[in-house]
């Protein structure tokens, strides 16, 4: 056995006393149980001996029990305190219980006594990057680096805080690097691939993936990253078989069990749909984040009645939950049970859970039952703790708009603030229906469901994957040109204002936080929503159906103003455009919109994305 940093020296070792010489050799060779005796034998004759009390505390590290060897290290450096490795040790106990800032200062104390420490230097940027501290995570590891060129462990750590720091190619050339020193080095081939998938080079990054596999990485998070990249492929059968591969391994990892039920719905394999949610609730029924995703899958397909069963169950085994209840009150809003419902939202937000997206969801329901001076309140303090979200800006408005207050007009100003473009016409295209057919022709390969994912908004169609605007295809490239040119006009139109949620964000730069595209067939639509986590809203038209195009008579329109719930007459949609390609719609994100039914053998195609702030 080694200590967890540098080991014993031969002439300690050969200073030590016999019976914790015995301890330790047990100990090296793997032999926990034969050394524990000899240790405590050791120690209740030299209670005041450091050596001892630190490979006490290492004994209990090794077995999961940091809490008692942070105490036996503890006491060690408190007997002989210039014990550099022993302090390095106690950072690893002390981050392994969860204590990161005691951690970051043991280590901190061991470089003190021994500036070349390369483990404690590594060991402190491994912690401050856990903790977000990422200018000492930096020094820590360059540090190391300068000491040992050759640490490939160090070179994984800098290449994780690039990627951390969403520089992607910093951290590609620093995994390649481990890879150089240590070519097995399974963590370092994954995180590459993790980096050549984000900078849209999916095979590339399935062949590290299988090289981390074959050199003993067998994470869940491995083969789920295998499903994501399969899906950039578009091999939808391989992403199933991943996605269920890293459930083998994590029953209880939501995010799979999304992306799983998510292909197989899209996929139109519906005998298999959601089965995934009900295997592992039956062997881990107190596991709420699973449970609720499963109640949201529930929802989304209106299935209410096993959305409440599932959640009640839920509430029995943890009847703490402010999510799961807030759940169930959407689940009897879906049956009609109002009463019921507003019950279980008053009760959501008075408990300790509680968050200001509830009080948001109450609102929502008492504007359903005609309340607006009650939902108003609920939905002027879920804005104030949630000032840019959209969607409590959307309900906000729609309480203002049912109770006659002008500060709706202010809000949503149709007129004004949803703005038409004719986007610029690329260099080497002679019109706009020539680019926008070669940007077709793209978009086409890149939908590869059969439906609709059952999360999205849209019925009757399908919808791409990842973010579009990653993509490294030119004709993707000549379209962000050109929409940054509109958003850059549309935002330079703004006024300067600290009240207006829409104009105080107003920054020099701005981002785009998501990118997608949907191909809707005859009948497909969009239902009224907003986006909760953007700023400003779009919809590009690539292909419409001529006989939609100047006339609202076969539908498929964009509707402004009508919102996801039944108000009666003022919930009536205040504004209509009606598609052509090439034309570019801007509209806050917390605007209500959605979309008519339309009548056509031809689809319609767009490309829709969210824009925020530049930071």
């Amino acid at each position: 056995m080694q200590t967890e940093g540098r080991s014993a020296s031969d002439d300690a070792f050969a200073e030590m006393p016999r019976l914790l010489g015995n301890a330790l050799e047990l100990h090296q060779s793997g032999d926990l149980e034969g050394a524990y005796p000899l240790y405590r034998e050791f120690l209740k004759n030299n209670p005041r001996h450091p050596m001892g009390l630190h490979l006490m505390g290492l004994w209990f590290s090794q077995r999961g029990d940091y809490q008692r060897a942070i105490v036996f290290m503890r006491q060690s450096l408190a007997l002989f305190p210039e014990q550099p490795e022993v302090a390095n040790n106690l950072g690893n106990a002390y981050s392994r219980s969860g204590s990161a800032d005691e951690a970051i200062e043991s280590y901190r104390e061991a470089i003190r006594l021994y500036p070349k420490y390369v483990d404690a230097l590594r060991n402190l940027g491994l912690c401050c990057l856990k903790t977000a501290r990422y200018e000492e995570s930096g020094e820590s590891f360059r540090a190391c680096l300068d000491l040992r060129p050759d640490d490939a462990a160090a070179w994984l750590g800098l290449g994780n805080l690039h990627m951390e720091q969403k520089e992607l190619e910093p951290a590609i050339r620093c995994f390649e690097k481990a890879l150089e020193l240590r070519p097995d080095y399974a963590d370092a081939h994954h995180n590459l691939g993790v980096c050549l998938r984000l900078t849209q080079r999916p095979r590339q990054a399935l062949e590290h993936y299988g090289a981390a596999g074959r050199h003993g990485l067998d994470r869940a998070e491995l083969h789920h990253n295998i499903g994501n990249a399969l899906i950039d492929t578009r091999d939808a059968v391989g992403a199933i078989d991943a996605y269920r591969a890293a459930l083998a391994r994590n029953p209880l990892d939501v995010d799979s069990h999304r992306n799983l039920n998510s292909l197989l719905w899209q996929q139109e394999q519906l005998s298999e749909y959601l089965d995934s949610y009900r295997q592992a609730l039956a062997r881990e029924p107190r596991a709420i984040e699973l449970r609720l995703a499963y109640a949201t899958a529930l929802t989304q397909q209106e299935d209410f009645a096993s959305a409440e069963e599932a959640l009640r169950e839920g509430l029995r085994l943890a009847p703490e939950s402010s999510a799961l209840k807030s759940q169930l009150a959407y689940s009897l809003e879906g049956q009609g049970r109002w009463v019921e419902a507003l019950d279980a939202h008053a009760a959501t937000v008075r408990m300790a859970g509680s968050v200001p997206d509830h009080r948001v969801s109450y609102a929502r329901a008492l504007l359903a039952c005609q309340r607006p001076d009650e939902a108003v309140i609920q939905a002027r303090e879920g804005a104030a703790q949630m000032p840019f979200n959209q969607r409590a800006l959307a309900y906000l408005g729609l309480c203002w708009r049912m109770l006659g207050d002008e500060r709706d007009a202010a809000l949503n100003d149709y007129e004004k603030l949803v703005r038409v473009f004719e986007l610029p016409i690329p260099a080497n295209y002679r019109n706009a229906g020539e680019f926008n057919a070669r940007l077709r022709t793209l978009l086409d390969g890149l939908h590869i469901g059969k439906r609709h994912p059952p999360e999205q908004t849209l019925r009757g169609g399908s919808q791409t994957s990842g973010d579009l605007f990653d993509r490294a295809d030119p004709e993707i490239g000549e379209l962000v040109a050109g929409l940054r040119d509109c958003i850059a006009d549309y935002i330079e139109r703004f006024p300067r204002s600290a009240e207006h949620p829409l104009y105080t964000r107003r920054k020099e730069t701005f981002d785009f936080s998501a990118s997608w595209s949907v191909r809707l067939a005859r009948c497909g639509y969009h239902t009224m929503h907003v986006h909760p986590l953007g700023w400003i809203s779009s919809a590009y038209y690539v292909q419409v159906p001529g006989e939609i195009v100047g006339s609202d008579a076969h539908g498929g329109g964009l509707k402004f103003g009508e919102p996801d719930i039944d108000i009666g007459a003022q919930g009536a949609a205040r504004r209509h455009i009606q598609p052509e390609i090439g034309r570019l719609v801007l509209f806050p994100s917390y605007m209500w919109h959605g979309t008519v039914p339309f009548e056509s053998d031809e689809p319609r195609m767009t490309v829709a994305f969210d824009v925020v702030p530049g930071r």
